[in-house]
């Protein structure tokens, strides 16, 4: 009987040749989970970003913005923490509780109400653009596999945008005018959560401009007792994302 090979340089073999393969793809991916954030974050650009040379047409584009850094939205991982977790939503009209259910996860609009969570104060704004026309932000997906609804809703609990499961819901656009404004972004459930969004704007000189359509990515922690979801989450999160490793704000 032939002697076995040495099994650890195969397996380093493997890893060498793993590693060729997929480091050139791997990208930081950031997660976010409390302080300020503008979630949803459109900027009119009038220059090139990479070449600082001035456009033709003027772009919108959509980002998250921190009170110290601008992210891709592809790259940042949104954390809703289990401390926005809200045991009754009584307290909400029936067009919001019909889509949250009797309890919800809930990144309040009230800074001061999520400073006290230690949640993202979650924004939405526009930047440099030349006038204060409006700037409309338009769910145009979600995710298949998202675990419950969500609800994007004014401090007056007025419904901006809503999506039942992997389905729009019929508030499926909403503009804003002021340069930033805070809202209630709830979930009914926990787990990782997708959405497509895009952005527009009637420009005077050049028309219609819209931005490309980029993908939000929140996950919802559970209640303590049920971590083990925390781990699916992040499972889930690795099936509809670039893998990457993992950076908190």
């Amino acid at each position: 009987m032939k002697p076995s090979q040495p099994i650890m340089p195969r397996f380093c073999l493997g890893l060498f040749f793993w590693a060729a393969i997929w480091a050139p793809t791997l990208e930081a991916v950031t997660t976010i989970s409390a302080g300020h954030a503008d979630i949803f974050e459109v900027e009119y650009l009038t220059t090139d970003e990479d070449t600082g040379q001035p456009l033709t047409t003027p772009v919108l584009h959509l980002g998250v913005h921190t009170d110290t850094n601008h992210y891709e939205p592809a790259d940042v991982l949104l954390e809703v923490k289990e401390t926005a977790f809200i045991p009754s939503t009584a307290s909400f009209p029936s067009p919001i509780t019909d889509l949250l259910g009797a309890s919800a996860w809930i990144l309040p609009a009230d800074l001061e109400e999520a400073a006290n969570l230690g949640v993202i104060e979650g924004g939405v704004a526009k930047a440099g653009f030349p006038n204060n026309n409006a700037v409309t932000f338009s769910l145009v997906g979600a995710g298949s596999d998202n675990p419950g609804n969500f609800v994007l809703f004014s401090a007056a609990n007025s419904i901006r945008l809503a999506a039942i499961g992997g389905a729009v819901g019929s508030n499926a656009s909403f503009s804003i005018v002021t340069g930033h404004i805070h809202y209630n972004w709830g979930f009914s459930a926990p787990g990782t959560y997708t959405f497509d969004l895009k952005a527009s704007y009637t420009d005077a000189d050049f028309g219609l401009l819209e931005s490309a359509t980029e993908t939000y990515t929140f996950n919802v922690i559970p209640e303590p007792s049920s971590g083990a979801l925390v781990l699916a989450g992040m499972a889930a999160l690795g099936a509809v994302r670039r893998k990457g490793r993992w950076h908190a704000v």
